[in-house]
């Protein structure tokens, strides 16, 4: 049985977790200049990375190559009409596609475009790279301690 000690310690881990997680994904999210010989395309990659969760919808598209509103909705665990307006606005930037189902017309179906394909892929990319970039940085010691932590970091996210 868990005394208040250890109660105490779980508080304290989970607030500086809180408070660390969202500045580190900040931190990994920015990408310092990328050396592309296509500017359009890094254009394309700085207009996309508009949100964490369009760029969530994007990987989610890819991944499954075309996807029924309702279902991404519920992949990504938000309501339908915040996956619409996401869909909207990347549907206007031209990342993305929606077609009406043609045997059922108030489904609607969405798929990457070439354009969100490639953004998201050099998006990727560079995004490896600058953490990469960060992890060199770090002692051997270091990331072996992190590399130790991973298993734990992943079982918290199921």
């Amino acid at each position: 049985m868990p005394n208040n000690t250890d109660n105490s310690n779980t508080v304290e881990v989970a607030i500086a977790l809180l408070d660390l997680l969202p500045n580190l994904l900040y931190r990994l999210g920015q990408i310092q200049e990328l050396n592309q010989k296509d500017e359009s395309t890094w254009q394309d990659v700085s207009e996309l990375r508009t949100t964490t969760g369009q760029l969530r919808l994007m990987r989610t598209l890819v991944r499954k190559e075309t996807c029924k509103m309702q279902e991404l909705a519920e992949l990504l665990g938000v309501t339908p009409s915040t996956v619409t307006s996401m869909v909207k606005r990347l549907a206007l930037q031209g990342y993305i596609e929606r077609n009406r189902d043609d045997n059922d017309w108030r489904s609607v179906w969405v798929k990457p475009t070439e354009r969100g394909q490639r953004a998201l892929l050099v998006f990727d990319a560079a995004r490896y790279a600058a953490l990469q970039q960060r992890l060199e940085q770090l002692s051997p010691q270091e990331l072996e301690n992190i590399a130790a932590v991973l298993p734990v970091f992943q079982k918290l996210a199921k």
